[in-house]
């Protein structure tokens, strides 16, 4: 009977090889833990994000304007024609954003109030009877209702 000796390959050196193969394999991966911290530290997302971005232009231009805050209801006008103004997706957005900018005080989606909230995208359309009370920006204005010729 003949025995022939089986060369063994030591355990340690097909782990070593195992171990660079998982290693190079992920090696792709590895710069992504060098780009989160600085992805998280210098690049600001809410900034990116339009609702947001309306959000917090309103309040904070009404942050601290008693008159307005004391009033119990808003009035809200977009470009967007008052009976299609909740068939579309993005005034309806406008109307939340800006509701959401003023809690605890009511929105209505009417010009019927002394205080109205417009939102444009591609016209402005400064409602009849009312002031520009402040100028958000290019885009978010308030307006006042003129009251005995007497506005701010």
């Amino acid at each position: 009977m003949i025995l022939y000796k089986l060369h063994k390959i030591p355990d340690r050196f097909i782990f070593r090889v195992i171990f660079i193969l998982i290693i190079l394999w992920n090696l792709k991966h590895f710069f992504l833990i060098f780009q989160i911290p600085y992805t998280l530290a210098f690049v600001d997302y809410k900034g990116q994000n339009t609702i947001y971005s309306k959000v917090v232009a309103i309040k904070n231009a009404v942050k601290s304007d008693k008159e307005f805050n004391d009033s119990d209801k808003i009035g809200f006008i977009s470009d967007t024609p008052q009976s299609n103004v909740f068939n579309l997706t993005d005034s309806i957005l406008d109307f939340y954003a800006a509701q959401y900018a003023i809690v605890p005080v009511v929105l209505k989606n009417d010009i019927e109030k002394e205080f109205v909230i417009g939102v444009y995208d591609k016209k402005i359309i400064k409602p009849q009877g009312f002031d520009v009370y402040k100028k958000v920006n290019d885009k978010i204005y308030i307006y006042k209702k003129i009251n005995n010729g007497e506005n701010k």
